[in-house]
């Protein structure tokens, strides 16, 4: 049976979310499984696969992708909350497999009951390969500053991610400095709840804001860690 067309996230969508961070059980759950897979997994779902067929706009290339379980890993988590109150979908290089992408760029979407979140980003570089990163700033920071200087008053993507405090190179540009320390190097937009977030456009429109990043996942993606 071929999978559904995304018609856009329903208020049934955003309602489904907030009353499982409120109702956070297996019970709960048990009760809702069937409005679970209609209101959030299948449109969810279909969401991710039109992404990913729109993803040579930003990835040069059609990517993976990987959707978030539902269920969440507490073995080693303080919180015992059953069950993500979020869902999230990754899009990235199709030679990764597995977790792989972790350590590599990746684009993401995720949607939370008060608002969104998506962009580019690195969540667990290894420190090879940001060792890589830093080299290949200093290789041609000339280059690199033409790279990140758009992005320095960007109105939608702002820089995140955590930082080393005593790394640092005092002959880059105070710019180029930013993203030099980072541990983390994420180029994040969001908000609240608006009406893009309930349109059948919405993986066009986040596709084309992303092909805006594309220059920066080809340098991420080109690091090679020794």
């Amino acid at each position: 049976m071929s999978m559904k067309k995304f018609e856009g996230f329903k208020p049934e969508t955003i309602d489904f979310l907030w009353e499982l961070r409120m109702n956070n059980s297996k019970e709960w759950m048990e009760q809702n499984r069937d409005r679970y897979k209609e209101v959030l997994k299948e449109p969810f779902d279909a969401f991710a696969a039109e992404l990913a067929e729109l993803s040579p706009m930003f990835c040069g290339e059609k990517a993976k992708f990987s959707v978030s379980r539902i269920n969440r890993d507490i073995r080693y988590s303080k919180d015992k909350s059953p069950y993500r109150p979020n869902r999230w979908v990754v899009l990235y290089d199709e030679k990764y497999r597995g977790t792989e992408w972790k350590e590599h760029p990746s684009f993401y979407f995720e949607l939370m009951p008060e608002g969104y979140s998506h962009g580019l980003g690195m969540w667990c570089a290894k420190p090879s390969f940001l060792t890589a990163y830093r080299k290949k700033i200093e290789s041609n920071p000339a280059a690199f500053q033409r790279l990140i200087k758009k992005f320095d008053k960007d109105p939608l993507f702002r820089l995140e991610g955590e930082e080393y405090k005593k790394i640092k190179n005092e002959s880059l540009d105070p710019l180029a400095q930013k993203w030099y320390k980072k541990k983390d190097v994420l180029m994040v937009a969001g908000g609240e709840l608006e009406e893009m977030i309930f349109s059948p456009d919405l993986p066009r429109y986040l596709a084309e804001e992303w092909a805006r990043l594309k220059g920066m996942y080809a340098f991420l993606g080109d690091i090679e860690a020794e």
